[in-house]
């Protein structure tokens, strides 16, 4: 152990191995312990009921009833506090309770107000995560309740250290699994060069398929199948680890890289083909993924992903097998990273709002301006936004993000109204944003806690955003209807249809910056632009150009008639306190 190593330090650090030791992560679900949960509910009238399992940065929910979350980051979880403490918790009201007050989870989706939860405690003390219940109201919890609570969170323990005893040798190929694998890697002398190779029977989307057609029965008849077809390929001497309902690994044969390469491309050749299945031949196309490695220099887990991951990436190649990329591995951890802490990054207020001006050709002035979110990490810098916001709008995090967005606009645009300074405000929404039950109500309320009137909002959405539902398209009714403007962002990207188009209550076409930039260079381009202009006015449509980077394509874009432009020829995105002293700046010229 490092000499600057805490206590506290040294048994996280060892009870996230035997976290990692128990093989319950990322497994599916599983009728003993949501059975568990199902009781837990029952007894304490409860809506939620969880297993949970709290890894380095994230909890993790073996079972779940009534939760929509499969899994939440450290920082926002109740149940850490259970870990820390290893003793029963109870918090009647959250929003009472300075701890959670502000917690995501209590301010937003799912809601919670009332957490009791009791420890899932090892023998040696440490606690792998806790057995909880929630509701969406403040209840009280008694003595006698909190006993039966630390009950079942004993028997949970039980199932869990049965599955422990039991669980070296997959049920159905009685090959090894998972666990022996991890115990296998971990006695071999540190620093020797290892491999190791994943192999795939079919992609998740094909097996999702064939058992909602014929069932698990025959799809685990092939899996013994080919499990056998496998032995045949490598012999006895090889072990054979069976690490998913239709994934093996082994050690590839070889001593060099191009050895191992060669070995998985005879495999997967070898063991591709027909093969019988539920009465008739269906034919395989196994994959492969491989990584090399020193033992001891990287966690058996992280072998097993970094394969999984070189797996994957095969897939989406299209290539039979490849290697672990490490560049591309690292990017996909990092993205990880992002996005389990935008959340505590927004609570910290590493993100802010800039602004970019919109010139209004036909009023001849600045009147309006697009707000923009930026994130400096403390650590990484500068975040793309191209980079996060991709991963916010993937995520449950979408709808506590665009609140953050509204409000924080909304009260600088109150704040200008004040100086004198009449902007229009535009903020970019999502798909998802508009399928939520609450955002219309929330916009409303926004606008009015900031004491904006909404037709100062202009609220941007894409193309392919507005047309995914009709609940899409009624969000945006209401939101017109209070008086704010629907604007259509990246216009022209390639999802556009006019007949839909027709029928939304937009009032502005943004046009994509990828038709824009290229216009005083390309006069096929130029052409396509100008079609558009004339296209959206005669449809009724005003016409906003963004991405404008040059005199020329400003000047260009003025004569064919365009309502209004945006882009860095005349402002990059600015810092609110900035916004005055620009607009006293004097306007470019142009000609119409």
């Amino acid at each position: 152990m490092p000499d600057h190593e805490s206590s506290a330090d040294a048994r996280e650090r060892e009870r996230l191995h035997l976290l990692d030791c128990s093989m319950l992560l990322d497994t599916p679900a599983s009728e003993e312990f949501d059975q568990i949960t199902r009781l837990a509910s029952q007894i304490f009238d409860m809506p939620v009921s969880l297993v949970t399992f709290v890894d380095a940065d994230r909890q993790w929910f073996k079972s779940r009833l009534g939760f929509p979350l499969a899994q939440t980051d450290r920082a926002s979880s109740f149940c850490t506090h259970v870990v820390e403490t290893a003793d029963v918790m109870v918090v009647e009201d959250t929003a009472l309770d300075p701890r959670f007050e502000r917690n995501v989870l209590v301010t937003g989706e799912p809601y919670i107000r009332f957490y009791a939860g009791a420890p899932l405690r090892l023998d040696s003390g440490h606690v792998l995560g806790s057995l909880c219940v929630l509701d969406h109201r403040p209840r009280t919890f008694s003595p006698q309740q909190c006993d039966q609570l630390a009950t079942l969170a004993r028997m949970t323990m039980a199932h869990i250290e049965l599955h422990q005893r039991a669980g070296r040798v997959n049920a159905v190929t009685r090959l090894p699994n998972r666990t022996q694998l991890f115990e296998d890697l971990r006695g071999r002398p540190a620093g020797t060069p290892s491999a190791l190779m994943m192999v795939e029977i079919m992609d998740h989307e094909r097996m999702l398929a064939e058992s909602r057609a014929v069932g698990s029965e025959p799809l685990e008849s092939l899996t013994i199948a080919f499990a056998a077809r496998l032995r045949q390929l490598v012999g006895r001497s090889v072990t054979i680890y069976h690490v998913g309902e239709m994934r093996f690994c082994l050690e590839p044969d070889g001593n060099t890289h191009a050895q191992r390469e060669a070995f998985a491309v005879q495999a997967v050749a070898t063991l591709g083909g027909p093969m019988a299945f539920d009465g008739r031949a269906i034919e395989l196309a196994p994959m492969a993924g491989l990584v090399e490695f020193d033992a001891g220099a990287i966690r058996p887990s992280d072998a097993l992903r970094m394969a999984s991951a070189a797996l994957h990436s095969g897939l989406g190649s299209g290539a039979a097998f490849a290697w672990h990329d490490a560049a591309l591995d690292a990017s996909h951890r990092r993205a990880y990273r992002l996005m389990r802490e935008i959340s505590p990054a927004l609570a910290r207020g590493e993100l802010r709002l800039v602004y970019q001006p919109k010139l209004n050709l036909r009023a001849g002035a600045f009147t309006g301006v697009e707000s923009l979110a930026r994130w400096r990490h403390p650590e990484l810098g500068d975040v793309s936004p191209g980079e996060f916001i991709p991963l916010v709008e993937s995520g449950a995090l979408i709808h506590e993000f665009t609140r953050w967005v509204l409000r924080t606009a909304l009260e600088q645009l109150a704040r200008w109204h004040a100086q004198g300074i009449e902007l229009t405000m535009a903020v970019n929404v999502s798909s998802r944003n508009l399928e939520e039950a609450s955002f219309v109500r929330d916009v409303r309320a926004t606008c009015a806690v900031a004491g904006v009137d909404p037709r100062y909002l202009h609220v941007e959405c894409t193309e392919n955003a507005v047309m995914t539902s009709a609940r899409t398209q009624a969000a945006l009714e209401e939101i017109r209807a209070m008086g704010a403007q629907i604007s259509l962002d990246d216009f022209g990207m390639g999802y556009s249809n006019l007949a839909c188009l027709r029928r939304l209550p937009v009032e502005l076409l943004k046009l994509d910056q990828s038709l824009v930039q290229p216009i005083d260079s390309d006069s096929r381009a130029w052409l396509l632009v100008q079609s558009l202009i004339s296209m959206g006015h005669s449809l009724g449509y005003r016409i906003l150009a963004e991405g404008v980077e040059t005199r020329e394509a400003f000047k260009m874009l003025a004569g064919a008639g365009c309502d209004a432009v945006q882009g860095y020829y005349l402002s990059r995105p600015l810092e609110a306190d900035a916004i005055p002293g620009f607009l006293r700046l004097p306007l470019p010229e142009w000609e119409t």
